[in-house]
């Protein structure tokens, strides 16, 4: 996201394009930022907020600011994974006595209940091959089958299904922040903080990813720029 120049009240901030479209961020101390857009479009402003996944931002040429705060954010890494989720009229496994928490040794990983009759399912980094390699119209009905064996036939019958594929979205490049041993002292005390007018949100900025994550340091880098004025 862009934020023009000009007081904090006035701010109208104009949304960039989705991940893929930005070629490269120029930050500049006073003055203008730019971003670049694959199509040769241009947009300035005052200060650059990125939301970018860690992955799709390494594809982005950012300049003006530190080594060390590039080093530290092109240091991430995502896992490549998979989620599928089953919804059902009603959360027939309790019926067996079971919560819906799993962890598995097929494709899936684990299940957990995501809400009331919603059953979701992680296919993690080490298993994302297999999945890749199952046909596109064989995916849905192996995976629910391997819900049947632990929770009964009736996971044969959902109301709906959907399988994202986060490990090879383009948009993403991955799931969650996935840390490895000397990951964490590499990426140091960078991590999540802002070299204004370039700000950083975004699960990728918070210890454990996922949509809280997101909606911190969101609101942080939002609450930072219009601070800094």
């Amino acid at each position: 996201m862009a934020a023009p120049p000009g007081p904090p009240r006035a701010w109208k901030p104009r949304p960039v394009p989705r991940p893929g479209r930005q070629e490269a961020v120029a930050v500049h101390r006073p003055g203008r930022c730019t971003v670049r857009l694959r199509g040769g479009e241009v947009l300035t402003a005052g200060a650059v907020v990125s939301a970018l996944p860690v992955g799709p931002l390494r594809s982005v040429a950012v300049t003006g600011v530190r080594e060390e705060r590039l080093a530290s954010l092109h240091r991430q890494r995502h896992a490549l994974a998979a989620k599928f989720v089953a919804a059902y009229e009603r959360p027939f496994w309790r019926d067996r006595g079971r919560s819906g928490l799993s962890e598995c040794e097929g494709v899936l990983g684990s299940t957990w209940p995501q809400s009331e009759g919603i059953l979701s399912a992680l296919v993690p980094p080490e298993r994302l091959g297999v999945l890749l390699g199952t046909p596109a119209p064989l995916r849905t009905r192996e995976l629910l089958a391997e819900i049947a064996r632990l929770y009964g036939d009736e996971a044969h019958r959902p109301l709906a299904t959907h399988l994202r594929m986060w490990g090879t979205d383009p948009w993403t490049q991955g799931y969650v922040t996935q840390w490895t041993p000397g990951d964490v002292m590499a990426v140091g005390p960078c991590h999540g903080t802002h070299e204004p007018p370039f700000y950083v949100c975004g699960s990728d900025q918070w210890v454990a990813g996922y949509m809280e994550g997101a909606v911190r340091t969101g609101r942080d880098a939002a609450k930072e720029a219009l601070r800094r004025g």
